[in-house]
């Protein structure tokens, strides 16, 4: 069973949310989006505080959760089937992560409309996120190009640059002066896959003699493996042995954010990202080789469920947070409005289903770590945890079903049919 809470914070489980937030001075009182051109919905206005001064608002009782297009009855069944799923005995030697917790927040309209944990350590937990830090990477990459224009850092940029990569300098192998920005995002660069060897599968490692930067660029003496390209720049076709998948690959981003900005890259993305949103903890699994390295933005970073909701709101805000331009909206559609991104999957091509609004993309993070981001519907949904990687399609399946089962305003599925109209 997953009822396992204490009784306080069961009532929240079963309802789904608790008192409003005292410190929203915008709306005190749920109400549904003015509609903007077809079912399409105005993106609320509203930005949470810090946790730490009052987090997110929420809606109160199961009127509060229909004025903004959901059912909560049916938001309890999401919650209690993600509550009731495996878990994967997980570690990563930071302090407040447990493979057992389990996390799942739906926000509608800036409201905290469903929140569950399974235990009540789970509510202050960090959860392992996995590649969603290739997401943030991308995020953060947006930020750099606001920061730093001069470069004119944009997706067919070379990646291999004597200005933020000069390490990578003299290539390890040739063909590597071909790889653009928007290969690596693409999983095209023919960088070492993660399916060559395990020394390249997962952002960080512990291999004795692993070392973090030149292992990336291909200069490890220890591990050459990741020295020659594995297919030429942009012809992912001609990898034979399995996915295309590069860790590896968006490791470079590390040392592209330092080189630019002096920074770890950990401190750029606090300093870009996570301090203007209000986010509070943020850790990373780190290894001996990583060296005076902390955030491998292929994903070693662990935060807690809230501020996970927070930064899939930014996303769902394209770059803005309460008026602060974060980065360009123009920049962030280029990945969520085609079905060319695995860390960012659009249903564009209706991927996830003809069920489903085109406009529907989601994060992606191994043992189930993900964000989906309904932009028409002003709609947030995230689960964390740790499953068995070898259930999260069926499980993401069931999740959207769930999900959509509880939304009760209007909308245009991928497949063109009118829901609830």
């Amino acid at each position: 069973m997953w009822l396992v809470l204490p009784f306080a914070l069961l009532a929240a489980a079963l309802t789904g949310c608790t008192l409003n937030d005292p410190t929203d001075r915008t709306s005190q009182k749920p109400r549904a989006a003015a509609p903007r051109g077809g079912t399409a919905a105005a993106l609320s206005t509203y930005f949470p505080p810090p946790e730490t001064r009052g987090g997110w608002r929420k809606a109160r009782t199961s009127s509060d959760v229909a004025a903004v297009g959901m059912d909560l009855t049916k938001l309890n069944a999401l919650g209690a089937y993600t509550m009731g799923l495996p878990w994967q005995n997980y570690s990563t030697g930071v302090s407040g992560f447990d493979p057992r917790n389990k996390a799942t927040l739906v926000i509608k309209n800036g409201w905290l409309v469903g929140e569950y944990y399974n235990r009540e350590a789970a509510r202050t937990a960090v959860y392992y996120l996995a590649s969603n830090g290739k997401t943030f990477a991308m995020m953060l990459l947006g930020r750099l190009q606001l920061d730093y224009p001069a470069l004119a850092i944009a997706p067919g940029s070379r990646l291999y640059d004597q200005r933020w990569l000069p390490e990578g300098f003299p290539l390890s192998d040739a063909r590597k002066a071909n790889i653009t920005l928007d290969h690596v995002f693409r999983h095209a660069s023919g960088i070492i896959p993660q399916d060559e060897t395990a020394i390249a599968d997962g952002a960080v490692r512990t291999e004795a003699g692993w070392d973090f930067a030149p292992f990336t660029v291909g200069k490890d003496p220890d591990w050459r493996a990741s020295g020659p390209l594995y297919f030429p720049p942009g012809s992912p076709s001609r990898y034979t042995k399995g996915s295309t998948y590069s860790s590896v690959a968006y490791n470079h981003f590390s040392l592209l954010f330092r080189r630019v900005t002096k920074l770890e890259p950990g401190a750029y993305l606090r300093s870009g990202i996570l301090n203007p949103i209000g986010v509070g903890r943020m850790d990373y699994k780190r290894t001996r080789g990583m060296a005076d390295y902390q955030w491998a933005t292929a994903g070693n970073g662990l935060a807690g469920a809230r501020d996970f909701g927070r930064l899939a709101y930014l996303l769902l805000h394209e770059g803005n947070w309460a008026g602060r331009r974060i980065f360009a909206s123009s920049w962030i559609r280029t990945f969520t409005t085609v079905p060319a991104y695995p860390n960012i999957r659009s249903n564009h091509d209706c991927y996830w289903g003809t069920a489903y609004p085109k406009d529907l993309y989601s994060t992606v993070g191994s043992g189930m770590n993900r964000a989906i981001v309904v932009p028409s519907l002003d709609l947030v949904a995230t689960i964390n945890g740790r499953l068995p990687n070898n259930r999260q399609e069926e499980v993401m399946r069931n999740f959207l079903q769930k999900l959509f089962a509880a939304v009760t305003q209007r909308y245009v599925t991928c497949g063109g049919r009118t829901v609830n109209g």
